[in-house]
């Protein structure tokens, strides 16, 4: 804790992980609701994502629970992504729509398969959820046997790389999932962060992690690389089908790389 009565938080986030990109975006988001006359900053270092804030590490992670255990699918009419998020009042938005102007019929963020309900899917991680406490490390707690969105780079990888799927020979439930950071992402592309303009074209998405102190409010710029002669790093990530092609199949997002 510095003089200034912030707190330097380091949170285990990885920035070539796309799921911990988008789970840094919600805890911006959500800091930045908490009104202090000291400003908050945050930024990517070499072990993580370093937020400075008035909070502390507990309420930072106990708001942000009970945020993203509000969060609802609300279902709209015609294919499973055809829908909206709310939380309360609040409503966000579909990420899994794309806005190209190009003529993609697809988001890269719509990832599950046409057979999977995202109310169910969000609800069944909502119940996996653990609270957060000092004793339990709450973004690297796991549970089996649902399913992910796809974003999280550690997930769902293993029978894709065999060459077939794990929903269809069975091992989903070796795949383990982390409640958090599923919650996490999926809040923050549909609320904090316009996910659209981050899409390279029907398959990929790019973005930016700055690694100099930055206000709270310009995060979502500085994320989507629109912040003129801020230090940073761009990634680009191409999510991936099964082996025996995408259709209605999952996808995933492996892990990004440096863009040139």
């Amino acid at each position: 804790m510095s003089n200034d009565s912030l707190n330097e938080l380091l949170l285990p986030l990885d920035e070539r992980n796309l799921a911990h990109v988008l789970s840094a975006v919600a805890f911006v988001a959500l800091a930045s609701r908490i009104s202090s006359p000291l400003p908050s900053t945050c930024w990517w270092g070499e072990q993580g994502f370093v937020l400075r804030t008035p909070l502390n590490e507990a309420a930072l992670f106990d708001s942000t629970d009970d945020f993203i255990r509000s969060v609802r699918w609300i279902p709209g009419i015609g294919t499973a992504e055809q829908g909206i998020f709310v939380a309360g009042r609040e409503l966000g938005s579909n990420p899994f729509i794309s806005l190209a102007e190009d003529g993609q019929e697809k988001s890269p963020f719509k990832t599950f398969s046409g057979q999977i309900d995202p109310e169910k899917l969000l609800n069944e991680q909502q119940g996996r959820l653990r609270t957060p406490t000092n004793s339990d490390p709450w973004l690297l707690q796991t549970s089996r046997g649902v399913a992910s969105w796809g974003f999280d780079r550690r997930v769902g990888s293993h029978a894709y790389d065999l060459g077939f799927s794990s929903n269809d020979e069975g091992s989903g439930n070796l795949d383990p999932i982390y409640p958090a950071v599923e919650l996490l992402s999926i809040t923050a592309a549909s609320f904090f962060a316009a996910v659209q303009g981050w899409q390279l074209d029907e398959n990929a998405v790019g973005y930016s992690v700055w690694t100099r102190p930055i206000s709270l409010p310009l995060v979502s710029c500085a994320v989507a690389g629109r912040l003129d002669n801020l230090p940073a790093r761009q990634y680009r990530v191409t999510n991936r089908g099964a082996a025996y092609g995408k259709g209605a199949a999952y996808r995933f997002f492996p892990e990004s790389a440096l863009r040139s």
